[in-house]
């Protein structure tokens, strides 16, 4: 129990050093977009990841809970995980969070995430 709370707390804190950015609004060119909540019916326009950014954000902020390598841990592997494939249930977990994991809306930038999974992608 104390391992899972000593990482859940570190896992806090490196995501909120990690920079309190855009979530819903514009992006950094300018471009509106909605957020997972809004009744648009528009699929959220996401940024393009990058994957050679990913691996530094993932291990400053996702290796606690997922492990080296995304390999798993305290959370579920996401090396080949089909949610990867699926931007709408990706995006949805990242937000609200799911099981022990702490939603990140707010707390992590769109790029940031998207270059996260830019590079989990990459990982089998």
């Amino acid at each position: 129990m104390n391992r899972w709370l000593i990482g859940a707390v570190l896992s806090l804190v490196v995501v909120e050093a990690a920079g309190n950015g855009i979530v819903n609004g514009a992006n950094s060119d300018g471009r509106q977009h909605a957020g997972m909540n809004e009744s648009s019916g528009n699929v959220p326009v996401r940024p393009a990841g990058d994957s050679s950014r990913g691996q530094g954000l993932y291990d400053s902020s996702c290796i606690v809970c997922h492990g080296p390598q995304a390999a798993g841990g305290i959370g579920p592997r996401l090396a080949g995980n089909p949610v990867l494939s699926n931007e709408q249930a990706f995006w949805k977990v990242v937000y609200e969070g799911r099981h022990v994991m702490p939603p990140l809306k707010g707390s992590i930038t769109e790029q940031q995430m998207a270059d996260i999974q830019a590079w989990l992608k990459t990982l089998r």
